[in-house]
């Protein structure tokens, strides 16, 4: 059962346990099972009792009184010289394994005819000079057996009166240890049930701890705590699989001293071989530190238990669900802790830790989930809000065929995706296309515009945060990256990513690993990336606003969208599928285009390409009253102060980055017919603060070797005036 220092410590002030009675407990669990000094104080009672009737007795010199204490191996033997009134009271250790008895289970008679067995263990002075004896078996149970001998020493035999009056005599004293032992009995079932109401309350507790508490670090400290208080134990230590890297574990160890308790969190080596003989085991063992230490010397944590005069070792195997086994490490200053109840209460506990341990992963794994799938159902309810304007690629032109054998070549791989082009290509319908065609199709394909996300929250939308990892941040949160696990992950506007979050993105490409913010855990990701951009990434890199190596790292499958301007045979199909569109959401019966609008669009430069012709064909279809389309050519921007801006910006190639492809013959002509506008302006000035180059806000060279190009000479332009 519990020693003293097991039920007795602080645990009714947090349980409300009455202290009287807690002290009782400690009182009663500190004594034999039964007590010894009572059970001499009733032998002696009883025969101060039996000596009171001596005048009765006139043939009786000696009275003993046996009394067998089965479950301590002790006899005790009283005697009483009716004639002196002398009393003798020993204590007589039985062996283990005899079967003898002083207590005969039957009345006997001995004397000189039938003489009493001669036992070598008779204790002196009780049987000595006897004539007769007359021996009366008195109460019997599992743990006591008692006796009462009436013993005459002057050669004279008992006759019927004497045995009348023993008969008496021993009725009376049976009833004594009769209700004595019936005493003993509740007290002890008292103490019992006092016990187990204690164990009880420890195994609430622990059950407590455990479903108010989901973070391992504070339900190992409050566990080992309560365990702690209550068996009054000098150490504690959990040995669990780690969640991210299942080959370790971590060791997480509190030792119980007078000093503010001391925690200490660490890895153990796998090459540990003590570690791996406790991992071996496949029930709780009792270990001797001591020998321990001898056989494993240069262990760090056996010097630490020694130094704590710690003796002895208790290990429990933790069997947890498809994982590494864990374990429980109990040490203490002594041995008399761990009996054969205490240990059934630790494997008890050892059964909760299991189940607690099990519930917070499971519990991480769900939470995980609903983060997965609050954040896909946020991103879907984005998608949604930002579909594009068109579901499928549009088009059957050399640029464009062009394009989709690239995506075919591309797609079934894992290699990284670079999509090149001006805004409003529709670089995030093709993104769409090779995932389509990829082997990750079975999964969404993940976005994210890095241009439209603030700097400052960039690396949480990328790699996701802990709580409390910066000011706002109250939940976890999954970034993009984990969100598109094993599927493909669309970088929009990536020549926007700032410049201190490049190095950061690198590694992720390079290791395939990311670290939540606020949390040191690399996190392994799987994910195919795919990355866009309108920007000049050449020239951004000799700016120094863009990294080199990131771009090499992006950059290994490129692939050039052309502008609408370079597709002109697929105006018609566009503006078609736009009427048919808008004609359908506003609910208008449009079903063809005027030729000279058709022209008008054909011609037109298309500086927001496909997003700018949809723009355009939706106003019109708003305004339109017939069911031929009319585009205003007020739509467009034909504007001089335009044209010769854009104008500038193609004839210096600012505008014309070095994913390009080379000007089509109808937009050769638009541009010659510009030049000449403005030569015509400064009558065929091509330097100087008026000439063409000048208003046009390029060099001199970069005009003449276009003017060059295009046929076109400042001399024919001032003949022809």
């Amino acid at each position: 059962m519990l020693s003293a220092s097991v039920i007795y410590y602080e645990y009714n002030n947090r349980h409300k346990i009455d202290e009287k009675e807690i002290i009782l407990v400690k009182q009663e669990c500190s004594k034999q099972p039964i007590n010894l000094n009572t059970v001499n104080q009733t032998i002696k009672d009883c025969l101060g009792n039996v000596s009171a009737l001596s005048n009765k007795l006139s043939n009786v010199d000696q009275i003993n009184i046996i009394v067998e204490l089965l479950n301590l191996d002790i006899t005790i033997m009283a005697m009483i010289n009716c004639r002196s009134g002398e009393t003798c009271l020993q204590h007589v250790k039985r062996h283990a394994d005899t079967t003898v008895s002083l207590v005969a289970n039957q009345i006997n008679y001995y004397n000189k005819i039938s003489p009493k067995p001669n036992f070598n263990d008779n204790p002196a002075p009780f049987y000595q000079n006897e004539y007769c004896t007359y021996h009366l078996p008195l109460y019997c149970d599992a743990n006591l057996r008692s006796a009462i001998e009436f013993i005459n020493t002057s050669n004279q035999d008992f006759n019927a009166t004497d045995i009348i009056n023993f008969s008496q005599i021993a009725g009376l004293i049976e009833n004594i240890f009769k209700g004595f032992s019936i005493i003993q009995d509740l007290r002890q079932e008292n103490i019992a049930l006092h016990k187990a109401h204690l164990e009880d309350h420890i195994l609430v507790d622990i059950t407590n701890i455990i479903v108010s508490n989901h973070d391992l670090g504070t339900l190992i400290q409050l566990l080992s705590r309560a365990i702690i208080d209550f068996f009054a134990l000098d150490y504690i230590g959990f040995i669990l699989p780690s969640d991210n890297k299942p080959d370790l574990t971590s060791f997480y160890s509190i030792y119980n001293t007078i000093k503010p308790q001391v925690k200490t969190t660490c890895t153990p080596s796998k090459q540990d071989v003590l570690l791996n003989r406790l991992f071996a085991l496949n029930e709780p063992t009792l270990f001797d530190i001591d020998s321990l230490y001898q056989a494993h010397a240069d262990i760090d944590y056996l010097a630490n238990w020694q130094e704590h005069c710690l003796t002895v070792l208790f290990c429990i195997p933790l069997a947890f669900n498809n994982r590494e086994k864990g374990l429980l490490l109990l040490a203490h200053k002594n041995n008399q802790l761990f009996t054969n109840e205490n240990i059934k209460l630790f494997q008890h506990i050892a059964d909760r830790i299991i189940v607690a341990i099990n519930n917070i992963q499971v519990y991480k794994d769900i939470n995980a989930l609903n983060n997965s799938l609050t954040n896909q159902n946020l991103y879907l309810t984005e998608e949604i809000k930002s579909i594009d304007m068109f579901k499928e690629i549009i088009g059957s032109s050399p640029a464009i065929r062009r394009v989709f054998e690239q995506v075919e070549m591309v797609a079934k791989s894992n290699s990284s995706v670079l999509l090149l082009g001006e805004t409003g290509t529709g670089k995030e319908l093709f993104a769409r296309a090779i995932h389509q065609y990829s082997l990750r199709n079975d999964k969404r394909m993940i976005k994210i515009n890095c241009s439209a996300v603030p700097a400052n929250l960039l690396e949480s939308e990328l790699f996701g945060h802990e709580k409390g990892a910066f000011t706002g941040a109250t939940a976890q949160r999954i970034g993009r990256f984990e969100l598109a696990q094993g599927s493909t992950l669309l970088l929009d506007e990536i020549g926007d990513i700032p410049l201190e979050l490049q190095p950061k993105l690198l590694r992720v490409l390079q290791e395939k690993e990311i670290e939540r913010l606020g949390s040191n855990k690399s996190i392994t990701v799987d994910v195919r990336v795919i990355s866009a951009t309108n920007c000049d990434l050449a020239q951004m890199i000799s700016d120094k606003r863009f990294r080199a190596d990131l771009f090499y790292r992006l950059n290994v499958f490129p692939i050039i969208i052309p502008p609408l301007r370079e597709r002109e045979g697929d105006i018609p199909l566009l503006v078609q599928f736009f009427i048919e569109k808008f004609s359908r959401q506003i609910k208008r019966n449009i079903n063809s285009i005027a030729s000279q609008s058709l022209k008008l669009m054909c011609d037109y430069h298309w500086p927001g390409n496909i997003r700018e012709l949809a723009n355009v064909i939706e106003r019109a279809v708003i305004i339109n009253k017939g069911q031929t389309l009319h585009i205003n050519r007020s739509f467009l921007s034909f504007d001089d102060k335009y044209e010769s801006s854009n104008l500038a910006k193609t004839i210096s190639g600012d505008n014309t980055p070095q994913f390009s492809q080379p000007m089509n013959a109808s937009h050769d002509d638009q541009l010659r017919q510009q030049i000449i506008k403005i030569l015509k302006e400064t009558n065929g000035v091509v330097a100087g603060p008026r000439g063409a180059a000048n208003r046009l806000n390029i060099k001199r060279t970069t005009l003449l070797s276009r003017m060059q190009r295009l046929g076109i000479s400042a001399k024919d332009i001032c003949l022809e005036e």
